[in-house]
């Protein structure tokens, strides 16, 4: 590898050559989302239905593989970190090799997590989605890691970083509405029950079509901001202390933490209780697919007036006061008689209430990053940004579990099929499918309201500071260069 002083010749004109940020960049950042969200969301939320409801693994047992298997991984996120941070970066950048790197055996790793085992001995099944799941999780996080900690050197403009933001928001809504729209026609049969064949058929289609969106990401995406820390002399050690006491002082970072963790737990599993609710209560899983197309509305609407609200009320506002507003909705879904069509409207009524936040939700993780690394006085995004999912993952390593314990706790049989629950198992269940989103959104709201600090004027301050301190390291690190 040529290199010229401290840093690799090919890296230097790499980020020399930068065009301006534009729309590929916005392009190739959604669609990485898109294809990674999409292979996400079959395991998050079918594959509980595969393996309880297909293979024949009772639900607390899933539930316990799931816990462990996550909370392994998320061990691993902050060493995942601190491999990418030292990396010394080449000519294709600091980050974006890595998505092209793992893009394969993250796909291949799903197909392997639908072979159906279901005439296996019960420890063998065990066995088998224990590592199965543990293997995807390291495989994805080496593709997640990188590519969350990207967009802080994709670019330091707090808009361009919104409109980021917004575009990943929009490829993890496609990733997400596509895959839970049609799914559903494709997977039940005529009695709500899911058909084994097609789970391995679903994981191949999906995974060239994520391939194909990792291909564009790491063709469309420029890093533009040259990276110093910790490759241009050597690795450095990285005090994992230091770096939670400074956590412990980062209320912008506590905040939008608890946040994210709130949001895997409570809303990010709202699709698996939607399935039970529409599987036992309402009984017509097309209506399923309807559900989850109509999600799409609140995010196209909070695309267009993302920007102008921003400017209007700031990213606090914004983030602190709809979430009333979707607590109400989803608790009527829970306390009232409605009929599918009543649940589908309080359900988009609510998400429009917290769409903003969830475009805004990659930007304010980038906004905490920046914070620690102003706090700090280092960048060690990749690090830091492993020690975020680190802890988000950690703690959403029980969502999947919880809703299989809870689903068990109100009575769910998978044994009996969709349409032949106890009396008032189904009601229970559409009860828990409002509660449990409406504390989640009553969470949030504590988060933004008492522990979010920053105003947006103070945090586009530090922003400036660091983009000083970033064009004058750079500047050092091309002067010794030349």
């Amino acid at each position: 590898m040529e290199k010229t002083g401290k840093l690799d010749a090919g890296y230097v004109d790499y980020i020399k050559s930068a065009p301006k940020f534009g729309l590929k960049d916005k392009i190739g950042y959604l669609c990485g989302d898109w294809g990674f969200n999409s292979l996400q969301v079959i395991i998050n939320a079918y594959f509980m239905l595969f393996c309880v409801n297909v293979m024949g693994l009772d639900a607390v047992h899933f539930a316990a593989i799931i816990f462990i298997c996550k909370a392994l991984d998320a061990l691993n996120d902050t060493f995942i970190g601190r491999a990418v941070d030292t990396r010394v970066p080449g000519k294709g950048g600091k980050m974006r090799p890595w998505i092209k790197w793992f893009a394969v055996p993250y796909a291949v790793m799903t197909v392997i997590m639908f072979i159906n085992l279901e005439a296996a001995p019960y420890a063998v099944k065990i066995a088998w989605v224990l590592v199965a799941y543990f293997i995807w999780g390291i495989v994805g996080t080496f593709i997640n890691v990188p590519y969350g900690a990207m967009s802080n050197i994709i670019t330091t403009n707090q808009v361009e970083r919104t409109e980021l933001s917004n575009f990943r928001s929009i490829g993890s809504l496609l990733g997400n509405v596509g895959t839970t729209t049609l799914v559903p026609l494709f997977l039940f049969d005529a009695n709500n029950d899911p058909i084994a064949s097609r789970f391995i058929i679903l994981s191949v289609g999906l995974g060239i079509f994520c391939l194909v969106c990792l291909w564009v990401t790491h063709h469309f995406v420029h890093e533009r901001v040259l990276v110093t820390d910790n490759t241009s002399s050597g690795p450095k050690k990285v005090n994992y202390l230091q770096v939670v006491k400074t956590f412990a002082k980062n209320r912008v970072m506590i905040a939008v933490v608890l946040s994210y963790i709130i949001y895997k737990l409570f809303n990010q599993t709202l699709s698996q209780l939607n399935q039970y609710v529409f599987m036992t209560y309402f009984q017509d899983t097309t209506l399923l697919s309807f559900s989850s197309l109509f999600t799409i509305v609140p995010m196209v609407i909070g695309m267009i007036v993302l920007k102008p609200m921003v400017k209007r009320f700031g990213k606090k506002t914004l983030c602190t006061w709809p979430q009333l507003g979707s607590m109400a909705f989803y608790l009527v879904t829970m306390l009232l008689p409605v009929n599918p069509f009543t649940w589908i409207a309080c359900q988009v009524l609510a998400a429009l209430c917290t769409s903003l936040y969830g475009l805004l939700l990659w930007s304010l993780i980038a906004d905490a990053v920046d914070y620690q690394a102003w706090l700090s006085g280092s960048r060690n995004d990749g690090t830091v940004y492993a020690t975020i999912t680190f802890i988000v993952f950690f703690a959403g390593s029980l969502s999947t579990s919880i809703i299989a314990l809870l689903l068990e706790a109100v009575g769910y049989d998978a044994a009996l099929g969709s349409m032949n629950q106890l009396a008032g198992v189904p009601g229970r269940i559409k009860m828990l499918a409002g509660f449990w989103p409406a504390l989640g959104s009553l969470l949030t709201f504590i988060c933004f309201k008492f522990i979010y600090n920053v105003s947006d004027a103070e945090m586009t301050k530090v922003s400036d500071e660091l983009r000083i301190r970033s064009a004058k390291a750079e500047s050092e690190a091309l002067g010794e260069e030349g």
